[in-house]
């Protein structure tokens, strides 16, 4: 069986930037980046600019970003190595996950443009393609690209993994566990009980799915940077479907702590605490820039709840974002718009029919919870019923979703009488 450590032979490349960011296993890269995939591609505005000298401006290591400088200098020189386009690529997309910075998905794409429409790829261009093509949300082009690279490399648990990630967040929960025990079968059991951890608090059993994240936080094969962040960000999250949201801030803390940058986890915290009304310690996590759009409107709530007279600068660099986004003909529908709309400028009725678009993608349980509470703010709540559906299906369960879908239900009841 193909060494699932081997970050020369999983990533092809052997820059140190890229051995870093391989330290753990595939599936937990895969499911770290997926799980934070709405923060980054909200993080920035998509495929802009081409300014690397603003594009590094940014909080991560220095030495990282000039190894991701160089390796934009590296494809310059040859644009139309095929080779050399999809490692370089693959090194961006790990830019914009260390980064939270979506720009880097930019060049990404920019690098792999000559070939953007060739269905006749090496395996391993199919899968960086189909990185760029999930980190956009075009999730359709993501797995089409996935299926075709196993066709051709079966031996690559990475692909599995992505494949997996994405009917996650799909939320096709039948093809999740089917992939999950392909991938048990295939690659061992400990990268089973990775996907397996999250199949339980993504299906309603949080509390068997903690002990499993528990064990693998000890498992001497998640020991690497990735697999740590990864674990820190589900340990606590699956907390927080079960009722404990103390212990959910307890692991993020302690982890950010570490003095990791961790974008993911930083967005979950600060909206954790927020909801908690905690608006200081909010405060104190969310005070370095640049800030992400999903880390920018989280400090307008803060702003206002403190009332520290920084809420006007930060709306108006939101709404600037919005403007560019909208000059560009960016019509995506991204959380933190959604967001924007129903808790800043409460209007309700506008972010329901951006969570109606963003639902048509995106069927994750950040996105239902925004879906609902816009609905039921706008006096629409029949309009979300396709959310019961979706928790019936899924056996999703968490209190704040909880409640609002019991609203949602019972409008529908007294709609059918």
């Amino acid at each position: 069986m193909r060494s699932l450590h081997n970050a020369r032979g999983l990533w092809r490349v052997d820059w140190p930037l890229v051995k870093r960011f391989s330290r753990s296993t595939p599936l937990a890269i895969a499911l770290l980046a997926i799980a934070f995939a709405s923060p980054l591609a909200s993080a920035q505005n998509r495929f802009q600019p081409q300014d690397t000298t603003v594009l590094l401006k940014t909080e991560s290591n220095p030495k990282d970003a000039a190894l991701l400088r160089g390796a934009l200098e590296r494809w310059r020189s040859n644009p139309k190595d095929l080779n050399l386009a999809t490692e370089t690529a693959r090194t961006a997309i790990l830019g914009a996950l260390s980064q939270g910075d979506l720009r880097w998905l930019g060049n990404a794409k920019a690098m792999l443009d000559p070939w953007w429409t060739n269905p006749a790829l090496p395996a391993d261009t199919l899968f960086v393609r189909a990185l760029i093509r999930q980190g956009v949300h075009d999730f359709e082009g993501a797995l089409t690209d996935l299926d075709a690279a196993i066709a051709k490399d079966p031996s690559s648990p990475e692909t599995w993994a992505w494949r997996f990630a994405i009917y996650m967040v799909k939320a096709d929960i039948p093809k999740a566990r089917a992939e999950c025990a392909a991938i048990g079968a295939r690659f061992g059991q400990t990268e089973q009980s990775s996907c397996n951890a999250v199949l339980l608090y993504r299906t309603g059993s949080p509390q068997q799915a903690i002990p499993e994240l528990e064990r693998l936080a000890r498992h001497p094969d998640y020991q690497g940077q990735n697999a740590q962040e990864w674990l820190a960000f589900h340990r606590g999250e699956a907390r927080r479907v079960a009722g404990d949201r103390a212990g959910a801030r307890k692991i993020w803390e302690a982890y950010l702590k570490t003095g990791a940058t961790a974008h993911g986890i930083r967005v979950a915290l600060i909206e954790l605490l927020n909801r908690d009304q905690d608006y200081i310690a909010a405060w104190k996590h969310n005070e370095r820039s640049p800030r992400s759009d999903a880390l920018l409107v989280a400090a307008v709530e803060t702003a206002l709840a403190l009332k520290n007279g920084q809420a006007p600068a930060l709306i108006a660099e939101f709404q600037q974002r919005v403007t560019q986004q909208t000059a560009r003909g960016d019509k995506t529908h991204e959380r933190p718009h959604i967001k924007f709309a129903v808790a800043i400028q409460k209007d309700a009725r506008k972010a329901l029919e951006m969570a109606k678009l963003s639902w048509k993608n995106e069927r994750e349980p950040a996105d239902a919870l925004l879906y609902a509470r816009a609905a039921i703010e706008s006096n629409a709540a029949d309009q979300a019923s396709e959310l019961l559906q979706w928790q019936s299906s899924t056996g999703y369960r968490e209190p704040e979703l909880d409640q609002h879908l019991a609203q949602i239900r019972q409008t529908s009841q007294k709609g059918k009488r």
